[in-house]
């Protein structure tokens, strides 16, 4: 084969030759809509034994394994090729709509705290047992056992996927320490963090008196949180469409995990969202125009970056408010700024709360928890009698009526008479 040039293409070899010459220095063929490279102009032959190994994986849709041996066989595999191909799965995934920009953002930096420690270059086939019982000990001492365990099960399932997707030969040995902390772990740390600085959930009086001094779409966010449970993200999150104003529900899978929500909207929550919506500016955003709740500016309260981060106006607006709260002097004897406390222990108050009805199934439901058990399999849905039951006996517990203080009504019966 002769090149003319250093930077011109050459010839085929011979007109049957079955590659291209590509401008980047390779041989080439597009195959299925895709265009796969198979070596270097210098070496025709070569690519065209490369070629003859490959077609038939690519003509059958999989991936030839000589992509993966260029970056490196399953025995000499690094840290950081490993973690790599891992993330691009991920990212594929995210870009998909299978998981959201949140849950690729965490893999990420669960990964690079591998990269980390271990170092990009070491083979994934020398790490042991006494590797990752180091690489647990090197977690910061403020993590507490939710954190751990939720950081270990990323780094092991980027582990679980190499092995399974035979980019390493074998799951490596985590050995005993490289696990979840246990159940007893997890209870006697809350019990710890209860007894130094109180409940994470509101008491009565807290909810009430965070309600009297906030308003616009804080207020109408601390109602959805009081009402079923609302996290930031879901009042962020929130569009007009999604509630029924008029008779009072929403019904909406939850957009982090796909499970059915669905619950009552109080009268006062509800009021409270139209009063919000009266007040927003114009959307800086044609997407946005629906969501019932917008800062001064415009923009979302709540919003997450395509790289994973968010901007959540609600939490921190919440945590000033508690802070303001805790500064006044006429309510000194109460504190609402404790660790560990935020928005979310909104969703914690009202699981507590309206367990008491002990209707767990409309209280997972109004929430939008995961159910797993085989009833779950078999259940087709819940009556609406159920559901308003429990939005009904939690809002009388936070403004109950002194003839009958937090009690259930009459099953389907909405009192939607003012709190006093």
């Amino acid at each position: 084969m002769t090149v003319r040039s250093s930077t011109s293409k050459p010839a085929k070899p011979y007109k049957e030759f079955p590659l291209f010459a590509h401008g980047n220095g390779q041989w080439a063929k597009k195959i299925r809509g895709k265009l796969w490279y198979f070596g270097k102009w210098e070496d025709s032959e070569a690519a065209l034994r490369q070629y003859l190994d490959d077609v038939d994986e690519i003509q059958a849709g999989r991936e030839p394994r000589r992509a993966r041996n260029k970056r490196g066989s399953s025995d000499t595999m690094t840290v950081a090729e490993m973690v790599n191909l891992f993330l691009a799965v991920m990212d594929a995934r995210r870009k998909s709509g299978e998981i959201t920009n949140r849950h690729w953002a965490d893999y990420k930096r669960s990964c690079q705290i591998i990269v980390d420690h271990f170092g990009r270059r070491l083979p994934v086939t020398a790490l042991r047992a006494a590797d990752f019982a180091s690489l647990r000990q090197s977690f910061p001492k403020s993590w507490g056992p939710t954190k751990t365990a939720t950081e270990i099960q990323r780094m092991r399932t980027a582990f679980r996927w190499a092995a399974e997707s035979e980019v390493i030969n074998a799951l490596p040995n985590f050995g005993p320490d490289f696990r979840k902390p246990s159940r007893t772990a997890h209870r006697r740390t809350a019990q710890q963090r209860q007894a130094k600085h109180g409940r994470l959930a509101f008491s009565q009086q807290e909810l009430r008196t965070i309600l009297e001094n906030c308003n616009g779409w804080l207020r109408a966010s601390v109602l959805l949180g009081a009402n079923a449970g609302f996290g930031a993200a879901d009042c962020g999150r929130l569009r007009v469409q999604n509630i029924d104003f008029d008779n009072g529900w929403y019904d909406l899978p939850r957009p982090k995990t796909g499970i059915p929500r669905r619950f009552y909207v109080w009268p006062e929550t509800r009021s409270a969202i139209r009063e919000a919506m009266a007040e927003r500016p114009i959307a800086k955003n044609d997407d946005h125009d629906d969501l019932c709740f917008l800062t001064s500016h415009g923009r979302p309260v709540w919003w997450e970056t395509d790289k994973g981060s968010k901007c959540d106006n609600i939490g921190k607006a919440f945590l000033t408010l508690c802070r303001k709260l805790d500064a006044s002097e006429h309510i000194r004897q109460q504190r609402f700024d404790r660790p560990g406390r935020n928005f979310y222990s909104l969703r914690r108050t009202y699981e507590t709360i309206a367990g008491n009805t002990r209707d767990q199934v409309a209280v997972n439901y109004a929430m939008g928890h995961c159910d797993d058990s085989m009833a779950a399999v078999y259940r087709q849905g819940i009556d609406d009698r159920r559901l308003i039951d429990v939005a009904e006996f939690v809002r009388h517990w936070l403004w109950p009526k002194p003839s009958a203080p937090s009690t259930i009504i009459a099953p389907g019966k909405v009192d939607s008479s003012p709190p006093d």
